[in-house]
């Protein structure tokens, strides 16, 4: 991995992992849980029946959010490695103990769904990240339109993630099972993605609407994987 990094020109540029998508499932002798009476015994959890068949979590160490449904099945996000995954599913068999006497409750095995993550290229005030002619000359990977969202998503064929890419120089990962294959997936394709750093016309200063942030693309990465 060191050699790797050599090839950044800016230690920021590594990519971060900022959320990972877990499931698992917690196993008891119950034909069904109780969500209902769940929700009313756990601190800081939300259930409306009417909107959402699942119970919402908020858990604070490791602070993450967990979707827990009447077949036992977890949905968690929010976390930052697989161990806050593992912490924040033995959290929530320890309360579900609490409040289930005399019934056996066991955690399944825990999967890692989907893991984003995010870089920056740092470019000067007065350069993009020329995302047409990356769409022109990586058209059969890549899905770009502008009208409708600002960022190009580049499916590689040799790398398991997917890449959104925005004129400004952010960049979201996402798509990975692993955070070797956001780390490594990253370094094989950085050189490539910052080639295309080019000089911004000041006649499209004002018009363009591409430079949106790592945030908002995190939001649609989620999107993004399910159609991977």
């Amino acid at each position: 991995m060191e050699m790797c990094e050599h090839s950044y020109n800016h230690v920021s540029e590594i990519a971060c992992i900022h959320n990972l998508v877990g499931t698992s499932r917690v196993l008891t002798s119950l034909h069904a849980l109780n969500l209902e009476m769940i929700s009313h015994a756990l601190p800081n959890a939300q259930y409306e029946k009417q909107k959402f068949a699942a119970i919402t979590i908020r858990l604070a160490s490791p602070f993450c959010t967990v979707l827990l449904f009447t077949s036992g099945k977890m949905v968690l996000t929010g976390c930052k490695t697989y161990l806050d995954c593992l912490y924040a599913s033995l959290n929530i068999l320890h309360m579900l103990r609490g409040i289930l006497p005399g019934i056996d409750v066991t955690l399944e095995t825990i999967n890692v769904q989907n893991i984003v993550g995010n870089a920056d290229l740092h470019i000067a005030a007065d350069e993009s990240l020329d995302l047409i002619r990356f769409y022109n000359e990586h058209n059969v990977w890549c899905t770009y339109q502008p009208c409708m969202f600002p960022g190009l998503i580049y499916r590689p064929a040799t790398v398991p993630i997917v890449l959104l890419l925005f004129f400004s120089g952010k960049v979201v990962i996402t798509g990975a099972k692993t955070m070797a294959a956001v780390h490594d997936g990253w370094a094989k394709l950085h050189g490539m993605v910052r080639s295309y750093i080019h000089k911004r016309a000041l006649h499209a200063e004002a018009g363009s609407v591409g430079a949106g942030s790592a945030s908002a693309g995190s939001a649609r990465a989620i999107k993004v994987q399910r159609k991977t």
